[in-house]
């Protein structure tokens, strides 16, 4: 077998080394072609990424309005049942005045006045 390294003997033909460089080149060229191919495969993945995402991000939005609205519906309603509760329910006196009238009580019982 010749070694690789000796150059002591010519190369067969031109015709062989040409043909090396032709398949080196093809070889280059496919290599290239598979690299964009990639490439291409990339790009139509992270675009279809992207449309998913956004899809993904519309029904969340529109999720969350439709919870927005009828959390707010449901807080009005609550808010005139409270409302309503309250209207419906005998006022509560006002502490001070209460204490003034009991005060105004005890003192006419000291006096001596009515009996209250």
């Amino acid at each position: 077998m010749r070694d690789p390294t000796d150059r002591s003997e010519p190369l067969s033909s031109t015709g062989s080394v040409a043909e090396a460089m032709n398949r080196v080149l093809g070889a280059e060229r496919e290599a290239q072609a598979a690299v964009e191919e990639a490439r291409q495969q990339a790009e139509r993945t992270l675009e279809a990424a992207r449309r998913e995402a956004r899809a993904i991000l519309e029904h969340a939005e529109r999720t969350a309005r439709h919870i927005h609205g009828r959390t707010e519906k449901l807080a009005a309603t609550h808010e005139a049942l409270l409302i309503e509760a309250a209207e419906a329910q005998p006022a509560c006196p006002d502490p001070g005045e209460v204490l003034d009238e009991a005060l105004l009580r005890l003192a006419a019982r000291m006096a001596g006045g009515e009996d209250g």
